[in-house]
């Protein structure tokens, strides 16, 4: 039996960007800060979203920082209401995307001769109207 396809799928992912600075090696920080810097496009024409998300950890003194900036991508059935496109490109894009950004903090820590970092499980809904600030569409069909 076949399963009928999702109105919107992820694609895949890549690291645009990474980086890793931590001037106390001996001193990794005890709380970190997380924040967001989300974009995206949308190609109605095409049926398709790119989602470019950065992500900035951080301690308070800023002795130690990550940045990250990846893109994804997705797929939407092009006859799918506005409406719901909405929830899939603001609330759905970000959840889909965060926990590989999340796995390869953990990885990029632990290789680089630290502990690993592991971020909180986040629920990303808040990154929505930001999102939807930062995005714009490519055509109009």
């Amino acid at each position: 039996m076949e399963h009928p396809k999702s109105k919107f799928q992820f694609k895949g992912y890549t690291i645009t960007r990474s980086l890793i600075e931590c001037r106390k090696r001996d001193e990794l920080p005890e709380e970190l800060f997380i924040a967001f810097s989300p974009k995206g496009i949308i190609d109605r024409k095409k049926g398709a979203f790119q989602l470019s998300l950065g992500v900035t950890v951080a301690d308070e003194s800023k002795s130690f920082r990550i940045e990250i900036d990846a893109t994804a991508d997705y797929i939407f059935e092009k006859k799918t209401a506005l409406d719901e496109l909405d929830t899939f490109f603001y609330v759905n894009a970000p959840a889909l995307l965060f926990p590989h950004i999340r796995a390869y903090i953990s990885t990029l820590t632990n290789l680089s001769g630290f502990p690993p970092i592991t971020l909180p499980t986040l629920n990303t809904t808040a990154l929505g109207a930001e999102l939807r600030d930062h995005t714009h569409s490519l055509s109009k069909d």
